[in-house]
């Protein structure tokens, strides 16, 4: 099953997408927690930022080709 560049490129854009909406709402509880002191490993902000930014690219190129 060949798949078009096209199709690639708005499949990673989706995957960035939904990436970044996870990102945003694990940003978001973490910000609300209870225990202040309780720090993540991953910086979900930096991380949610990058994807939206690749899910930009990735959708223009996908409705330029």
């Amino acid at each position: 099953m060949d798949f078009s560049a096209k199709q690639i490129a708005g499949a990673v854009a989706a995957v960035l997408a939904i990436t970044a909406l996870a990102a945003g709402l694990v940003d978001w509880r973490h910000r609300k927690r209870a225990d202040l002191d309780r720090v993540s490993l991953v910086d979900w902000r930096n991380l949610q930022v990058f994807a939206l930014i690749g899910a930009i690219i990735a959708a223009a190129v996908a409705f330029q080709l």
